[in-house]
């Protein structure tokens, strides 16, 4: 199995001599502090320059120890090794010259087994992290809920659940809870059971700032994003936070789809004027998926004089979208303008140790015995969607219950085989072409004729860049499978690809997007 080597027993062995670990050559000069007067040093200055989500998964499990004069860092498995090495190794040398003076222990990364040591305590006035966000989005310290399993998430103990008892009913916010069902919210979709990192931080900031102040600096909110990264748990997070802030708050959440169904049948019913009054009582509007309200021109107008008495009575909105307002197909213009006037913020796909705290946040909560490493496996195999994740937690959890074992690689490995297989498929230029192709709208005897068109030469450049980092393709080959061009073609479009991706978020959006359905 292409796991097997991370389930493999090991003894201790240096990098120092054979992967080059070592951070300097060892002198002879007497050492001013041992290994274990270090380590927790530099744990500490660890803590206060990573996220706690890092902290937690990768350093706080290395331990130490000392070998024939050398200060050894141990890491518990090849997996661990390699990502450390790339990931922190690097900080942690710099503590190491900083820390100590000339003539000290080599610091060297080795796979093994040391002492395990743990961090002096930071002070109370300086904390790592926040214990709560600020009312203004800070995205710097919004690590606050930070990545479920990771940071505060870890250590806190979800509240025990019976299948009759709603989670919010289960810590005593019965009140809320209520209000949630009134207003179509899933108790469930809160802060504390959402998993934040790099690609939905800003978004959460921003949302902890409405609750503090609804109808404020943000509003409207627009969240967008390909479907399964999230948007859904946190609008209703939002709508939750402020009904358990202000019970008697009247919050509506709904899918697009209902609203176009509701002005169906207000003119089916010549009711119009009762519609027209039923959603402005209200304090908070979430409407999900705002883009299916497109091209429906009685829908739209309606929308649009809600919108404006929302606004006009200093009143929240919620918006999500599958993409940027202005890239609605038929999206009436005075709505554009509107949806653009707040705050407009993309979810960006997991990172791997999101991936991960998500699936050890899906355990605490399901009860389910689940170790970090076997949350990074799956997490490294399944790079899609939160909802992709969901989908392979709940197959691995099945096996573990159905056959009465554990959760280990070889259970995974079993649950997953198909994916195994799937994840690890040669990708080739024309299946990358064809997904280019079909998200741009473009043939595939397009890309690879010599119109030189807008329409057609960024798909194409596009197709040519993710080639280059999909595949292990040279440049000349790559050039020839793309109509027998020449390889300095190839590399102009790389150029321009990264040039507009420093430039312009929506390019950044679409190579990420396309990305994600050629992996998948």
């Amino acid at each position: 199995m292409i796991f097997g080597i991370m389930a493999r027993a090991r003894q201790p062995w240096g990098a120092c001599s054979l992967m080059g670990g070592c951070a300097a050559r060892f002198h002879a000069a007497k050492p001013r502090m041992t290994i274990a007067d270090f380590w927790p040093q530099c744990l500490r200055q660890l803590q206060q320059q990573l996220s706690a989500q890092q902290y937690r998964m990768w350093i706080e499990q290395l331990t130490v120890g000392e070998d024939n004069g050398q200060w050894q860092v141990y890491a518990a498995n090849n997996f661990m090794y390699s990502h450390i090495r790339q990931q922190f190794w690097p900080q942690i040398l710099q503590i190491h010259q900083q820390l100590l003076p000339a003539g000290s222990p080599p610091l060297c990364l080795s796979i093994g087994r040391g002492q395990l040591l743990t961090a002096e305590p930071v002070a109370a006035e300086t904390p790592v992290v926040p214990a709560r966000p600020p009312a203004a989005p800070d995205p710097v310290g919004k690590n606050t809920d930070a990545l479920s399993i990771i940071g505060k998430h870890l250590n806190k103990t979800a509240p025990s659940v019976n299948n009759h008892t709603s989670p919010a009913e289960a810590s005593g916010n019965a009140p809320a809870a209520k209000s949630s069902a009134r207003s179509q919210l899933q108790p469930e979709f809160t802060f504390d059971t959402l998993v934040i990192g790099k690609g939905n931080e800003v978004a959460v900031a921003a949302a902890h700032s409405i609750v503090d102040n609804p109808g404020g600096r943000y509003n409207p909110l627009y969240l967008y994003s390909s479907p399964g990264l999230g948007k859904t748990h946190l609008v209703q997070a939002i709508g939750n936070a402020l009904l358990q802030k202000n019970p008697k708050a009247k919050v509506a959440y709904m899918h697009a789809d209902h609203y176009v169904r509701g002005v169906m049948s207000a003119a089916r019913n010549d009711g119009f004027d009762a519609f027209k009054q039923k959603y402005k009582p209200y304090d908070l509007l979430i409407l999900d998926d705002v883009q299916f309200i497109a091209d429906k021109t009685r829908t739209m107008e309606e929308f649009f004089y809600l919108f404006n008495h929302f606004q006009d009575e200093k009143k929240q909105i919620i918006l999500t979208g599958d993409t940027l307002p202005d890239n609605i197909n038929k999206l009436d213009n005075r709505l554009q303008t509107r949806f653009k006037q707040g705050l407009t913020l993309p979810l960006e796909p997991p990172e791997l140790e999101m991936r991960a705290a998500i699936l050890m946040k899906k355990a605490e909560l399901n009860d389910v015995a689940l170790d970090e490493m076997s949350a990074l496996l799956i997490a490294k195999l399944i790079r899609g969607s939160v909802r992709d994740l969901e989908g392979a937690f709940k197959r691995v959890e099945a096996h573990a219950r159905f056959t009465g074992k554990p959760i280990s690689i070889d259970l995974i490995n079993d649950a997953l085989h198909d994916l195994v297989a799937s994840a690890h498929r040669a990708i080739t230029p024309e299946m990358i072409m064809d997904a280019v192709g079909k998200y741009y709208q473009v043939s595939l005897s397009d890309l690879l004729s010599k119109k030189r068109t807008a329409a057609v030469s960024h798909p194409r450049q596009m197709a040519m860049a993710l080639t280059k980092e999909l595949t292990s393709l040279s440049l000349p080959a790559i050039a020839k499978n793309f109509g027998g061009r020449d390889h300095t073609t190839v590399m102009h479009a790389i150029k321009q690809v990264d040039k507009r991706r420093q430039e312009d978020p929506e390019v950044v959006r679409d190579y990420q997007k396309l990305q994600m359905l050629i992996k998948n």
